[in-house]
């Protein structure tokens, strides 16, 4: 291992840590405020339901909702409209955004790998744990 090659994987690892922290932390915030709601609803002491809590914008990944079952083709004709919004060189991600919702993950896999078997799409490179599979546009 190179020192680059270490000094990554920890400033990965520390990456991690803090974005686990985060969301350890938003998760104990909705907690509270589920617990303060209901003791607010059984009227105790005349308390008041709190304000919302505002989370703070993260850089990470965000869970867009899945549509229903969709029919033969669909898929395919989505994430093909989806190219144009994507860049030259993108990841699911950047499909999954321009779609607006996160498709069945071996779906869309299947649907990428039929726009690289036709020519429309080839891998840069290959994905491997966290870090993404790499598409570039052919053109065609």
């Amino acid at each position: 291992m190179t020192r680059n090659e270490y000094e990554r994987q920890k400033q990965r690892l520390e990456e991690e840590l803090r974005a686990g922290m985060e969301m350890l932390a938003a998760a104990h915030r909705h907690q509270m405020r589920a617990l303060e709601m209901v003791w607010a609803a059984t009227g105790e002491e005349g308390t008041a339901i709190p304000p919302p809590v505002v989370m703070p914008a993260s850089s990470g990944f965000v869970a867009l909702p899945r549509p229903g079952r969709r029919k033969a083709g669909e898929l395919l004709a989505a994430v093909r409209t989806a190219l144009a919004q994507v860049p030259e060189s993108f990841n699911r991600n950047d499909v999954c955004a321009a779609l607006g919702y996160n498709p069945d993950r071996s779906s869309l896999y299947r649907v990428l790998q039929d726009l690289e078997a036709e020519g429309t799409l080839v891998m840069k490179s290959r994905g491997d744990g966290n870090v993404p599979t790499i598409y570039k546009k052919t053109g065609t």
